[in-house]
């Protein structure tokens, strides 16, 4: 019901401006929501764990090395006077690999005005490494003598996009 004292002229002025508002009102909202939402793929992008190096899994290596790049074993023991390491870590991304993540998520993200993160968020959250689990022997010296890969041999060592993969001399 309008007010008895409002004309024509004067109510439709008013709703024309109470729309005016809540589509300001929407845009501001949505601008926010975007701005503080933003960069969440970005940052999961970039704090993806690093990729190891597995030069270190080549024979000779010093034990030390191994666990400098990889990281504390889970296991150890002592086999016929020998050491044996079991090892799991996430072989991750290289910093190249995470730049262009992130700048992909950032792209996404500017072009749908921060819609991309509903589907950018949960996708960096699946996509975070492959679990790597190894068994190493060094010799006396304490020096990797073999690497047997329980699990994790395809992010140890990708397929190239064209051809076979090397074989390594390590038992596998």
């Amino acid at each position: 019901m309008k007010p008895p004292h409002m004309n024509k002229f004067v109510m439709t002025t008013f709703l024309q401006i109470r729309s005016c508002d809540l589509t300001r009102l929407a845009s501001a909202t949505l601008l926010a929501c975007c701005l503080t939402t933003s960069g969440c793929a970005v940052m999961k992008a970039t704090e993806q764990p690093s990729k190891k190096d597995a030069k270190v899994l080549d024979a000779g290596t010093p034990r030390t090395h191994l666990i400098a790049e990889v990281g504390a074993p889970v296991w150890t023991d002592q086999r016929e006077g020998r050491t044996v390491d079991v090892f799991k870590f996430t072989q991750g991304y290289s910093k190249g690999e995470k730049a262009g993540r992130a700048l992909v998520h950032g792209a996404a993200d500017v072009a749908t005005f921060g819609l991309w993160e509903v589907a950018g968020v949960p996708l960096e959250t699946i996509a975070n490494g492959e679990e790597v689990q190894l068994e190493v022997r060094y010799d006396s010296q304490e020096r990797v003598e073999s690497v047997e890969i329980i699990r994790g041999r395809d992010a140890l060592y990708p397929k190239p996009l064209l051809g076979k993969r090397k074989n390594k001399s390590q038992t596998e």
